[in-house]
């Protein structure tokens, strides 16, 4: 069963274009939901790398250094 405009249907029924149709439309809410999977995990560790560099960057001196251009 699958529901569309607020109706259900069963997709055992479906023929033709509207069998092709729904199997397109599983497919791509699918991908779509991998899609999202991705980005929450990219954004995760992108986060985590972050938070990584941050407490690995050099100290005192260094930093100024690196954040005026090499100027020194």
């Amino acid at each position: 069963m699958f529901t569309l405009d607020e109706k259900e249907y069963d997709e055992a029924k479906l023929e033709g274009k509207a069998k092709i149709a729904f199997a397109n439309s599983k497919v791509l809410l699918m991908e779509r939901n991998n899609l999202i999977h991705q980005l929450e995990k990219n954004q995760i560790l992108t986060d985590h790398y972050s938070e990584v560099l941050k407490k690995n960057l050099p100290n005192g001196k260094d930093k100024k250094q690196i954040s005026n251009g090499n100027k020194g």
